[in-house]
């Protein structure tokens, strides 16, 4: 294991195949409560792939946001763009920020709503579906590459565990 530090720009290498910037439990220090808490360990296996990500999809300018987004425009074409901030879960500026950015690569086009003037619908791009393909090759690669510790039957319970934590609400 080879472990560089975080620099402007630079990716440390932590295991073949694997970049990243953030250290989950750097050694020599006491987590003390943290090690007990499922939020604290989801959210350090969460930086630890959002960097992985970047670094996989680092020459596209895609975020896991934008991907999920066109995704979620591919499969969803008219959708409006409240409701793709509903769906992503961020605010409706958010949403805008992002639509803007895959406009900008020239992966959607918007169209105001006939039915209501303030409401804006978005679809994917001829660009940005021929992209699409090629983002969801890499995203799948980065996925095995994140998960090729566990087994298959692991892989599917932490999806379901992940899914049950993510189904809680007050």
């Amino acid at each position: 294991m080879v472990m560089t530090k975080r620099s402007r720009g630079a990716i440390a290498r932590t295991s073949p195949g694997i970049s990243r910037f953030f250290n989950p439990h750097m050694e020599g220090i006491r987590y003390g409560v943290l090690d007990e808490l499922v939020g604290y360990a989801i959210r350090r296996a969460q930086l630890v792939v959002f960097d992985h990500f970047q670094a996989a999809l680092n020459d596209y300018h895609i975020t896991p946001q934008r991907f999920s987004a066109l995704v979620i425009i591919a499969e969803n074409p008219g959708l409006t763009q409240t409701r793709l901030a509903e769906i992503l879960g961020i605010a409706r500026s958010g949403a805008m920020t992002i639509i803007r950015a895959l406009e900008e690569m020239g992966y959607v086009e918007q169209e105001t709503n006939d039915d209501d003037r303030r409401s804006v619908r978005i679809w994917i791009s001829r660009k940005g579906s021929a992209a699409l393909h090629k983002l969801i090759e890499k995203v799948r690669e980065h996925d095995r590459e994140i998960a090729a510790s566990l087994s298959p039957a692991e892989q599917r319970t932490l999806k379901a565990l992940l899914a049950k934590i993510g189904a809680t609400q007050d």
